[in-house]
């Protein structure tokens, strides 16, 4: 018999991903009614699109590109997927020269899904860290991301997953000017603070500070962050599955990823 591994981040009050950069809405559960009062328990949940584990699309830049509820099935599920081992430490920088080096030794097969392994997201390392899990989190630089995607592209694969929460550092703006601040310095949105510093952070800086979405997303490759868990996986080769919070126009969506080891 095969075994199923669940490689999605838990959402719970205040969790570091999805509660660190200007555009975050934390994740939050507010109780509705109760089952002892009222019959049934109820919550209340805001988040944004993007909370947790999540799937990108080539649509978060791209208005006429298909939506979440719009892509197809048989790209996200049961998809022959590899495990590249990509170890690295806190606030690593990832370069073209690592991604080499990670794929030396991978025998890669035609339309593969991939499965970058980092180790950080194993262990409960966000619960030990705090915000530290995303602020000082590896990254891919831009030209990582180029060769990633031109290994992507010369294998046919469409779809790539990593336990590093976020592709891009933001160190050039947002860490500096917005995540490095305690947390009651920097009111979640809708707040005005965050209303403000994303009125002055233009497209211009979103690309420097997050150079490798935007290289993934314009070669609209399917990309997923903040995936846990990732040490359980034991075989070289596994079938992975995605299922994104399919919300009518999305362009990413926070995600369920399993894989299944046969």
């Amino acid at each position: 018999m095969g075994k199923w591994i669940d490689l999605t981040l838990p959402l719970y009050d205040y969790m570091p991903v999805g509660n660190v950069w200007a555009w975050d809405v934390p994740f939050q559960s507010t109780p509705i009614t109760s089952d002892t009062f009222n019959g049934y328990e109820l919550t209340m949940i805001t988040m944004f699109s993007e909370t947790g584990t999540r799937l990108m699309i080539r649509a978060m830049q791209d208005a006429d590109a298909p939506k979440v509820h719009e892509l197809p099935l048989d790209t996200l599920m049961m998809q022959d997927a590899v495990v590249v081992e990509l170890p690295c430490q806190a606030d690593d920088e990832l370069f073209a020269v690592d991604i080499e080096k990670a794929f030396a030794n991978v025998t890669l097969k035609k339309g593969d899904a991939i499965i970058l392994r980092t180790g950080w997201g194993d262990d409960e390392n966000w619960v030990k860290l705090g915000d530290d899990y995303a602020r000082t989190a590896p990254h891919l630089s831009k030209e990582a991301a180029e060769k990633l995607v031109e290994i992507m592209k010369e294998n046919e694969s469409e779809l790539v997953g990593t336990d590093i929460p976020y592709w891009g550092g933001g160190r050039k703006y947002q860490l500096p000017q917005w995540a490095s601040k305690p947390a009651w310095e920097r009111n979640p949105f809708p707040s005005v603070e965050a209303k403000r510093f994303l009125a002055n952070y233009t497209l211009e800086k979103a690309y420097e500070d997050f150079p490798s979405p935007h290289v993934l997303n314009s070669a609209d490759v399917m990309y997923i962050g903040a995936m846990c868990n990732l040490g359980e996986i034991r075989q070289s080769r596994v079938k992975l599955s995605v299922l994104p919070l399919k919300v009518q126009g999305a362009r990413g969506a926070t995600c369920n990823v399993v894989a299944f080891e046969e």
